[in-house]
């Protein structure tokens, strides 16, 4: 049986998600076989997971589908990376395989041309202000913690460390004013992934599963003492 992934890059809103998720569910009724999506970055379920799920359904190969427009090099790349890494943890992987870009596809020309000559809508109105008072001023805050959702610390498991550190802020009542999360692309050290960095403090907490986030959001950002057995080694 053969499963289809749709992979499409970091997607910040939900209503983005839902898009990818709705366009696989159509593609599947379509075609009348497994069709899921995943995330390669910034999103659940990853590349790993969703493969993972393939795995348990028992499938005997799976085709990888680039969702991206235009045609993005860093999705391609990282696919086949990524790819890799889940298979050397397994010890009879299903055959992957990966399609052509979407751009590079016949159809999307005549998707386009639907688009041209079907229905438009005008744009008018009073729309709400470009630029806001309230959007030139910092956020009061006593830490900034920055959250690596990078395409390796996303393999290791930062989907999980996000959602774990959310409620775990929201568990011991703490708001923006406390600890303003923000996610992030690559930190550099992805050896160490997934990574979560506290500011001002400057530390570092290096391969955090669920578990330490928890503690990072108790101990560090309620009590304001740094998890000092999960800290990493100093930088130079």
């Amino acid at each position: 049986m053969t499963h289809v992934l749709l992979v499409a890059r970091a997607v910040v809103h939900v209503g983005g998600q839902d898009t990818v998720h709705r366009l696989a569910d159509e593609v599947a009724a379509a075609l009348g076989v497994p069709v899921a999506a995943c995330f390669l970055d910034g999103a659940a379920p990853s590349l790993h997971a969703a493969l993972d799920a393939a795995v348990a359904d028992g499938v005997d190969e799976v085709l990888l589908v680039p969702t991206h427009l235009p045609p993005d090099r860093y999705l391609e790349t990282w696919i086949r990376r990524a790819h890799a890494h889940w298979a050397a943890g397994h010890d009879d992987p299903p055959r992957v395989s990966v399609s052509a870009p979407l751009a590079d596809q016949p159809a999307l020309v005549g998707a386009i041309t639907e688009a041209v000559t079907g229905p438009r809508q005008p744009l008018g109105g009073t729309p709400g202000p470009f630029r806001s008072p309230a959007w030139s001023h910092i956020t009061p805050h006593r830490h900034h913690v920055l959250v690596c959702r990078g395409p390796r610390c996303t393999a290791y498991g930062a989907n999980e460390v996000a959602e774990r550190l959310t409620r775990g802020l929201a568990a011991h009542g703490l708001g923006d004013q406390d600890a303003l999360v923000t996610a992030t692309g690559c930190l550099f050290p992805c050896n160490l992934g997934p990574l979560v960095v506290v500011h001002p403090d400057d530390v570092w907490y290096e391969r955090v599963d669920p578990d330490l986030a928890g503690r990072i959001a108790e101990e560090h950002l309620g009590r304001g003492r740094p998890v000092d057995d999960r800290r990493p080694r100093s930088r130079p």
